[in-house]
């Protein structure tokens, strides 16, 4: 292998998660980069081991004990790798264990500025606490007895639940200022005299200035995002948005001196018009940290959010990363920039998209601590990543945004409410405990379920149309430490894929071996070798599912499948409206498939009752689940009666159990139910491409056949 790269055979990658610290052991085998082994360990943030490095060390120590490689010496990293073979080239590390940054985002008008500050803050891990715009009249509270605020109306565009929640902790401000103890016009009257007459009338509104710099101090972000305005618009309006912003950072400051207490002080981002940008610097004065970028509306029909995400993402890498505790050794280990996991799992997805003609790629992790949809094709791409959604650390905020029963409709039992939110503010305190009982592993799958709905129902609203994907990739330890069947429903469930257009198939894969940030991480260092890594070690191909659309009866035939496979084996099966279906075929066969769709069910852009079949020369490969058949409907339609619904959402979940049973009546080896992903710390050896790199199937219209859908052979 001779490029500049040449040198680096051994590298260790780490991924400092909430809960889990992750390390990768990545070589040159047979002149090509392979997983070697992987090594886990409890993440160390909190006391009495306050320090991200101890986690990666006890990584790496079970790396040694699996393979034998001598890595550390008293505790620290060999570098470079010795003659003997011990030691490593080089240390790589990403993490997505700081605390989510904290955004307000400013506008002019709150549905058009405002709106695509909030969109465009989702680049990276924020929570969007609320907006503010001059057509919003700010904050107001209803007052305790000691003039303290206890609730705050509902904000739009928040990540936030609307009103209280009592699964966020927070401390009451003392009421300093009359901004503090904003009174409503409703809650106190004064005395008013009149030629000798005393009577009463209610205070006016407060100003409109007054009441948003209370509502920014009390959401107390860590950046303000102004934005909008196209050219020429006028320059006082983003002057009443500054002069809030440093109305406020003043009050914490006086706040400050008076108490003894740390506050927290806001920095600007201004992303108007380039005219403006001088006279908001002027403005500012040196009061706070500014950051100017390009408008994200240049015209009120056009977005441009790109340089404003860049912005958002340098300020956590620079400002929030860094305090994790022992981050300055971290950073001394790597041998590039500590990057965010998001970051490096964008970046693998946006190369999956370009690598392959036609892909276009969905992937959802699901972290402790938090949640992410990245989109890519070949000319698009977008994300929403939300800070503090994820199933340990942030479920109580994804219990916040939902709703008992929207939880329960997945679950296939009785279950109250004290005991969904029990469940939640549990894992909340306990984050690194794992469900351990299958009744808690459904739970947890249901809220895996309700976070990936919210995610995309949030990325949908960003585009003029839904997203067209045709391969949905898993990530994270929520997918990949359950069963695959629930792995494969949670996704289907949460995201309910409608398949691509042209051909109403979607191939669902898996990061079982927990690479794919390991890979967009070592990109920075070594852009082959982390090519080789996700190509043959990354992704374990789950299979490929068709979507079924259409309402019909429950019960009713929807599709009759016939699948052909090359060996001359034949599988046919009748799929009923609101089941889901599963054939055996494995990844390494090849198939026909041909299905007779009834009235008024189709496939992908086939007329509904259309005949569906794979095109001549072309055929369909399955994968550890094999093909998917897809007929509950769009969105999914549940039983009205409890009873009803409960044996529905079993008879979903047992659909793989019966499939085994099946195959064993059958004497037949398509099933390995053994056929998960990787252990943590074993090498891979003898692993064929994982298909990430294949050519995702078409649909095509044929005269004699309808439509047709397939790989070339």
């Amino acid at each position: 292998m001779q490029n500049r790269f040449s040198k680096i055979e051994s590298v260790l990658v780490a991924d400092c998660g909430s809960n889990i610290t992750r390390v990768a052991l990545v070589e040159v085998v047979d002149q090509a980069y392979r997983f070697v082994a992987r090594g886990e360990a409890p993440s160390t943030l909190e006391e009495p081991y306050p320090d991200v490095t101890i986690g990666v060390i006890n990584a790496i120590s079970a790396i040694e004990d699996a393979t034998g490689k001598h890595l550390l010496t008293n505790g620290k990293l060999i570098t470079p790798q010795q003659e003997d073979g011990s030691g490593v080239d080089a240390f790589v590390a990403s993490s997505s264990a700081a605390e989510p940054l904290r955004v307000v985002a400013a506008g002019l008008v709150r549905g058009l500025s405002g709106a695509s500050a909030a969109r465009a803050s989702h680049g990276t891990y924020t929570t969007v606490l609320g907006t503010i715009s001059l057509d919003d009249y700010g904050d107001d509270f209803p007052l305790t007895g000691e003039g303290t605020a206890t609730q705050a109306l509902p904000d739009s565009g928040s990540d936030l639940p609307d009103g209280f929640s009592p699964f966020t902790s927070r401390k009451d401000r003392p009421a300093i200022f009359p901004s503090d103890a904003p009174i409503p016009a409703t809650t106190r009257v004064k005395k008013a005299k009149k030629r000798g007459l005393t009577f009463f009338k209610e205070n006016p509104v407060r100003p409109w200035k007054e009441r948003q710099v209370a509502k920014l101090r009390r959401l107390a972000p860590n950046v303000v995002v102004i934005s909008g305005g196209s050219k020429g618009a006028k320059a006082e309006s983003y002057h009443k948005l500054v002069d809030v912003v440093l109305e406020a950072n003043r009050q914490e400051r006086i706040l400050a001196i008076a108490t003894g207490e740390n506050r927290r002080v806001s920095s600007l981002v201004f992303a108007g018009p380039r005219e403006a940008q001088a006279q908001v610097i002027e403005q500012v004065a040196g009061q706070c940290e500014v950051f100017p970028v390009d408008t994200i509306r240049p015209t009120p029909d056009r977005e441009n959010l790109a340089p404003l995400q860049a912005q958002l993402a340098t300020i956590y890498q620079e400002r929030l990363l860094p305090t994790l505790p022992g981050y300055r050794r971290l950073s001394e280990m790597s041998n590039t920039l500590i990057t965010t996991t998001s970051d490096a799992v964008s970046l693998i997805t946006r190369f999956l998209a370009k690598d392959v003609e036609a892909n276009r790629v969905l992937t959802a992790d699901l972290g402790g601590s938090n949640a992410a949809l990245f989109y890519a094709d070949a000319q698009k791409f977008a994300s929403m990543v939300r800070g503090g959604f994820g199933l340990s650390f942030g479920l109580s905020n994804v219990l916040a945004e939902t709703s008992p029963d929207l939880l329960r409709r997945w679950l296939p039992f009785e279950i109250n409410d004290d005991e969904l939110i029990h469940y939640a503010l549990n894992k909340t305190l306990r984050p690194q405990i794992l469900p351990a009982t299958e009744r808690e592993l459904f739970i947890e799958g249901a809220f895996g379920r309700e976070a990936l709905r919210v995610l995309m129902e949030e990325l949908d609203r960003e585009a003029p149309s839904s997203f067209d994907y045709n391969r949905l990739i898993g990530v994270g330890g929520s997918l990949v430490n359950v069963p695959l069947w629930q792995t494969a429903l949670l996704l289907l469930d949460g995201l309910q894929p409608t398949g691509a257009s042209e051909s109403g198939l979607v191939e669902l894969d898996l990061d079982s071996t927990m690479l794919m940030a390991a890979a967009g991480s070592l990109a920075a260092l070594n852009p082959n070798a982390a090519a080789y890594l996700f190509r043959y070690d990354c992704l374990h191909r789950l299979g490929a599912v068709v979507v079924v659309q259409g309402n019909g009866t429950p019960g009713a035939a929807a599709a009759r499948v016939r699948l052909l496979k090359s060996d001359g084996r034949l599988k046919e099966a009748v799929v009923p409206y609101g089941s889901i279906a599963l054939l055996n075929l494995r990844a390494d066969e090849q198939a026909t498939l041909e299905i007779q769709l009834e009235n008024p069910f189709r496939i992908g852009g086939s007329h509904p009752g259309a005949l569906v079949s794979t095109a001549e020369g072309t055929y369909i490969s399955g994968g550890a689940l094999g093909l998917i058949i897809d007929a509950r409907g769009r969105p999914i339609n549940f039983a009205s009666n409890q009873e009803d619904r409960i044996a529905q959402v079993a008879d979903w979940y047992n659909v793989y159990r019966e499939a085994l049973k099946q195959a064993e009546h059958e004497g037949s080896e398509d099933f390995a139910p053994n056929s998960g992903p990787a252990q943590p710390s074993q090498p891979t050896t003898g692993l064929l491409p994982s298909g990430a790199t294949t050519e995702p199937a078409t649909l095509r219209e044929t005269k004699k056949r309808g439509f047709s859908l397939g790989r070339r052979r």
